[in-house]
């Protein structure tokens, strides 16, 4: 660890990106409470200056940015580039039916850190994956009520998976492709009638001000992609130590962060109704429709965002990954999530703690992930 010192004359300097404003949970918890912890316990010798929206990069450019060295670190939504990400987008699809945002943030991470096909992709990349994220559960964020199958028919929503969309062709609904950027805007305009996404984005992005109604029909978590993750070359010149402070952070880092972001749509949920916001149960007509395509369609869907992506052994894959999500289901049962300590602590002692920064993430070296899961 860092000694106690004096700032040093010089600092190593990690730039990050990440294209949500300043108040979105993964920013204000996430990038920039690790900048600050880092600065902290590094006593100024590790810095990060993390740009938020678009002023270094666009949404969408947050991989190809990251794999040019435009920057050091950033947020990717995997889903906005699958061929660059195929296994990645494999398991996306799967996020409709996840809804423990604290059990999914751990299984990712635990996942995409050790398993040797996860880690085939993003070495391909350039690119060496340090953190997961989980969204709290997607809800349908309207300019009129949408209530039942009925209600849901012809309307436009802004859905952010294939998945999602295969779902809302399903109820007859059109399924529209823009980044959760362009949601307050096309709400405002139109161009959409609704926006599945987290409840938080009430209050974060003033979705609020021009969307009056909220149905709670979970439509899962999103997960896609990464919360953070390096440039190779970046990486690879922090020290040992540098390397080693920056996966202990990230570790605790996860577990506040995913408090704070379930807890931005709990108060975004609590506060709707002062910005005249209707909060509605779906029926059970639209809540029955859900409820059969997922079991009967999601698996399948997978698979065939595999072929499509020509990803190997898709089947074993998934497989993997469900194990380890109800490994962390497991691990998690009698944990109270009130507990910050106690959730911080199984991160780093069954996930963190086995990452060997020597060799991890060090592609000029023969390293292997932590875990050594096969494909």
């Amino acid at each position: 660890m860092f000694s106690v010192a004096a700032a040093p004359a010089s600092a190593t300097e990690i730039t990050a990106s990440t294209w949500f404003p300043d108040t979105y949970p993964l920013v204000r918890n996430g990038y920039f409470a690790l900048a600050k912890t880092l600065d902290q316990k590094s006593h100024g010798a590790l810095t990060m200056q993390v740009y938020t929206g678009d002023s270094v990069l666009p949404p969408g450019a947050h991989l190809s940015g990251l794999r040019d060295g435009i920057v050091d670190m950033t947020y990717h939504a995997g889903t906005y580039t699958p061929s660059d990400l195929p296994a990645d987008n494999v398991l996306a699809a799967l996020g409709i039916s996840f809804n423990d945002s604290m059990v999914l943030t751990a299984a990712v991470a635990d996942f995409y850190l050790n398993d040797k096909q996860m880690q085939a992709m993003f070495r391909k990349q350039g690119i060496v994956f340090l953190g997961s994220y989980a969204s709290p559960s997607y809800a349908l964020i309207c300019t009129t009520p949408v209530v039942s199958i009925e209600d849901i028919a012809g309307k436009k929503i802004r859905l952010p998976s294939p998945v999602h969309a295969a779902w809302a062709s399903s109820v007859q609904a059109v399924p529209v492709n823009v980044p959760s950027s362009e949601m307050f805007t096309g709400l405002d305009r139109g161009q959409l009638d609704c926006a599945a996404n987290s409840p938080n984005d009430l209050k974060t992005r003033s979705l609020w001000d021009v969307a009056k109604e909220v149905t709670l029909l979970d439509l899962g978590q999103y997960f896609a992609g990464w919360q953070y993750a390096m440039n190779e070359a970046a990486w690879s010149r922090l020290s040992e130590e540098e390397r080693q402070l920056l996966i202990d952070t990230i570790s605790d880092n996860l577990v506040v962060m995913t408090e704070a972001f379930e807890q931005s749509a709990d108060e975004a949920l609590a506060e709707a109704k002062d910005h005249g916001v209707t909060i509605h149960e779906p029926d059970d007509s639209l809540k029955g429709e859900l409820d059969r395509f997922i079991a009967s369609d999601v698996n399948e869907m997978a698979l065939d965002v595999a072929k499509r992506l020509d990803v190997d052994d898709p089947d074993a894959l998934i497989d993997r990954f469900e194990q380890t999500y109800e490994k962390w289901e497991h691990l998690l049962a009698d944990v109270d999530r009130d507990d910050t300590d106690a959730l911080q602590k199984i991160f780093h002692d069954q996930i963190y703690s086995k990452v060997d920064v020597s060799t991890y993430g060090l592609y000029g070296s023969s390293q292997e992930p932590p875990g050594g899961s096969t494909p």
